[in-house]
């Protein structure tokens, strides 16, 4: 599936800081997996109380990362997806409060991105040999500039753009949900 032509993109710092919130993040990657989740389905990923999520899919829907998905079968659980339309996010970092926004939705991703990858490592001997075998983690530092930094973001991100957006009828059979992350981050520079 090929780059959104006319992502969604969000500037306002308030609003990005509001959806680093842990809760709001954990209602955006399970329902970033494809599923269609009720409140009360939500409610059990979060901690919260059912009435609470309800509250945060709401505000999740008035940024549009959120929709409702179509009624189940009895009409009464209304369950809720994640939006068609792909986010971009691009703040002023130069200002204090796009800064402040920037590191807190950074951190916020980098926390939900840690989590699943230890569930994997503390878990991984009970996964099925062939996914231990290609689950990967490794860095390395390189020596760049900047116009190669983003030669290499931009190679990355064209590889695994044929993956994104697979409806689950595009699913392979025996796919699973993979978090890849990409992450280029330079050294502080010493004084």
């Amino acid at each position: 599936m090929a780059a959104d032509p006319n992502p969604q993109v969000l500037r306002d710092p308030r609003s990005i800081r509001a959806l680093a919130h842990p809760a709001r993040m954990a209602i955006i990657d399970a329902l970033a997996s494809g599923d269609e989740l009720t409140a009360t389905e939500c409610a059990e990923l979060t901690g919260l109380s059912p009435s609470a999520t309800a509250y945060h899919l709401k505000l999740l829907e008035r940024y549009h990362l959120v929709e409702p998905a179509r009624a189940r079968q009895d009409g009464r659980e209304k369950p809720w997806r994640a939006s068609a339309r792909r986010t971009q996010v691009e703040l002023d970092t130069s200002t204090p409060a796009g800064a402040a926004a920037a590191a807190a939705l950074g951190l916020a991703l980098l926390d939900s991105t840690r989590a699943v990858a230890e569930e994997f490592v503390v878990a991984g001997s009970e996964e099925p040999e062939e996914w231990r075998d290609v689950a990967a983690l490794g860095n390395v530092d390189l020596w760049l500039t900047v116009e190669e930094t983003e030669a290499v973001t931009n190679a990355l991100a064209a590889v695994l753009d044929p993956y994104r957006g697979r409806a689950r009828a595009d699913r392979p059979e025996g796919s699973r949900r993979v978090r890849i992350m990409s992450l280029a981050a330079p050294h502080r520079r010493r004084r």
